[in-house]
This record gives C-alpha cells, sequence and structure tokens, in this order.
C-alpha cells in the first residue's frame, strides 16, 4: 500500500490513502487527496475486508492467519475468494503463492511473481532482491532500484508496479516511486547503533513474517542476529506456536 501511495504521488494522481502504518512520505498513515483514487489497505479479519467497494484488488498472499476467528486456511481461502468477487477492474495476486492460487480458483486475475510463468514477473534479479527489471505480459516495463530488503519487498514491489501497469501509469513514475521508498514505521525499521550493535523494529507477528524478516536480515553483512520477540495475541501464538518455534530457531 506504501508502494503503490509512492507511485501514485510520483505520477501526480494526489490519491487519498488509508494504510494500517505511519508512511514517512505521508508524515502519517492516511492522506485527504483529491484525485479520483483511493489507495486502502484491507484486513481479512473478522472478514471487513467484504465491506468494501473495490475497482482492482491486490492478493499479496493467503495464510492461515486469524484462527480466533476463521476455522482454518480453507476458512481463511474462502474470504479472500469473495474478497476477489467484489473487484470491478480485475485482480492481482501471487502466482508463486500455493495459497493464493488455490483462493482464486474460479477468479479471472493476473498474476505476479519472481517465476517467469507469472504475467508480471521480475528479470534480472540481483542477489539481494533490490534491483531488477519489471517484465508485464512479455514486455519490459521498468527498472527498480528498491532501498528496501527481502524477497517480501521484491514482490510487493512486483505487485504495486503490476497495479500501475493495469492503472496506465507511465514506467518512469513507478521507477521514481519506488526508488524513494524506504519502507514504513516498523517495517525492519533501523532505529539506530547501540552497543556496536544495529537495531531494528518489525511487527512481524505471524511466523510466515517472521521468517520473511530473518531471511531479509540474513542477506546484510553481519556476523550475528539476536531477536527478542514479543508475542502478538494469545490465540495466535497457541494456534501457531510449532511454527513460531521454527521461525525463531533461525536467529543466533
Amino acid at each position: 500500500t506504501g508502494m503503490v501511495t509512492h507511485i501514485l504521488m510520483e505520477a501526480g494522481m494526489d490519491p487519498t490513502v488509508m494504510i494500517g502504518g505511519y508512511l514517512p512520505l505521508l508524515n502519517a498513515g492516511h492522506r485527504v487527496g483529491h484525485g479520483d483514487t483511493i489507495i486502502l489497505e484491507s484486513c481479512e479479519y473478522c472478514d471487513s475486508f467484504l465491506n468494501f467497494f473495490p475497482t482492482l484488488a491486490v492478493v499479496l498472499n493467503v495464510e492461515a492467519d486469524h484462527l480466533d476467528y476463521f476455522k482454518d486456511l480453507a476458512d481463511v481461502q474462502k474470504s479472500f475468494h469473495k474478497f476477489a468477487e467484489l473487484a470491478t477492474s480485475g485482480v492481482i495476486a501471487n502466482g508463486d503463492d500455493e495459497h493464493t492460487i488455490q483462493a482464486m480458483e474460479g477468479i479471472d486475475y493476473i498474476t505476479f511473481g519472481l517465476k517467469e510463468t507469472n504475467r508480471i514477473h521480475a528479470a534480472n534479479m540481483c542477489p539481494d532482491w533490490r534491483h531488477f527489471d519489471v517484465i508485464c505480459d512479455g514486455e519490459f516495463y521498468c527498472h527498480l532500484q528498491l532501498q528496501v530488503i527481502g524477497r517480501h519487498n521484491a514482490l510487493n514491489a512486483l505487485a504495486a508496479a503490476g497495479t500501475a501497469w493495469m492503472m496506465g501509469i507511465p514506467a518512469q513514475a513507478v521507477s521514481r516511486g519506488l526508488a524513494s521508498f524506504v519502507g514504513a514505521e516498523r517495517r525492519m525499521q533501523f532505529k539506530g547503533t547501540y552497543n556496536g550493535a544495529d537495531i531494528y523494529d518489525d511487527y512481524a507477528h505471524h511466523p510466515d513474517e517472521l521468517k520473511a524478516t530473518i531471511e531479509a536480515v540474513r542477506t546484510l553483512p553481519y556476523k550475528r542476529v539476536v531477536v527478542a520477540f514479543q508475542p502478538h495475541t494469545y490465540t495466535r501464538t497457541h494456534a501457531l506456536f510449532r511454527e513460531f518455534v521454527e521461525e525463531l530457531k533461525k536467529a543466533d
């Protein structure tokens, strides 16, 4: 959502924005614009995203989460399918994520991902996931040079670029907008250095998010990674305890 905001602001579209976090560009998590576009981060918890009226919907991934409300992964997937059905101008979804593909069955959607089989995919990817070309329907669209690290951010950038491509936004605005994106607050946010250690704050509160964050940190030249983890909701901790243990083992 933050990446799309950067692109649309760069393109001069004056969007209205609602994000579930603080974006430095806005000095807030929201913005009231005068253009005809609203960028809205939605959440599946309690099926709240089924109350929205999306034109273009973007599905980044589908995981077993919020299990105090949903019965299981299949129940979550059912809700994402309903959400995708609401979109009037198209759906972009992660073609590298098996759970997302299952959830989108029967939906006419455009895939994004790192694999070349996706309609929106990366080419000439550098080892740290930050520099690559975006290919849309077999043709070069733009080159990205990101300031944020990790495979998950490369996928986020592909989704944002694909959104812009579907909206007919010039490639230069995408490249410039994403080059200026430094992340959102509490998303691998650098807080400073203490006793020789670099300190980052990240809101990763699901095993898959922990996995993405720790893997991203491992691409940096640190000799030792120490994680201080605070569980978020007892229901999630209880339901996914084993998965949390597996991911937390990966820290030193």
